[in-house]
């Protein structure tokens, strides 16, 4: 998930420190996300849909392109 996460990242313009705090959470937690070491919640997955215009929370766990 992260190089898919970091594609979004750059094509919505959206740096690191912004989508932390879009998801009201802090950038340690973001990082550990992001790394797999702790799992995201329902909520985060369906804001991260919303900020990326992504149609299923399940394309997070498939290829984007």
């Amino acid at each position: 998930m992260q190089e898919k996460l970091k594609r979004l990242m750059e094509a919505y313009h959206i740096d690191f420190g912004q989508l932390a705090e879009k998801l009201n959470i802090s950038k340690q937690t973001l990082t550990r996300k992001i790394n797999g070491s702790t799992d995201w919640t329902y909520h985060e997955i369906i804001l991260l849909t919303q900020l990326f215009d992504i149609q299923s929370p399940q394309d997070f766990f498939f290829d984007i392109k």
